[in-house]
């Protein structure tokens, strides 16, 4: 893609439909992880479609600014997007709540499988969507 073609609007347009689309899946996917045994924490519902939509419209504010202002910004967006990614998946694995209580059964069954439905949105479908 080249610099010149991307706006802003057409960034923040692709962060928000990769974000809907990881919204949408990401419950649908705690629904199967619920019905295979996860128990989600209270609230869940709307922490994931927050959690889901939210970091995809700052990626794509930043997928923005690294196409607009680097020579290579698409490959940077895409190195910085799989790091986000891959240090998201920290918190799934090593879970620790900050009241020191434990984590809710299957909680990385239910949360794994949502970072990489997320990020994998944020690496693919914010360039392929801002077109």
């Amino acid at each position: 893609m080249q610099a010149t073609t991307l706006t802003f609007g057409k960034a923040v347009r692709a962060g928000g439909i990769a974000g809907l689309l990881a919204a949408g899946l990401n419950n649908i996917w705690s629904l199967l992880a619920q019905a295979m045994g996860s128990v989600p924490p209270p609230g869940f519902p709307f922490a994931v479609t927050v959690s889901s939509i939210f970091p995809l419209l700052v990626g794509a504010m930043l997928y923005f600014m690294l196409v607009r202002f680097f020579p290579k910004g698409a490959l940077l967006y895409t190195a910085v997007a799989v790091l986000f990614l891959l240090l998201s998946l920290y918190p799934t694995l090593y879970y620790a709540r900050l009241d020191n209580m434990p984590p809710t059964k299957g909680f990385t069954l239910l949360t794994l499988p949502m970072h990489l439905i997320a990020g994998g949105l944020g690496i693919w479908g914010i360039p392929k969507f801002s077109r």
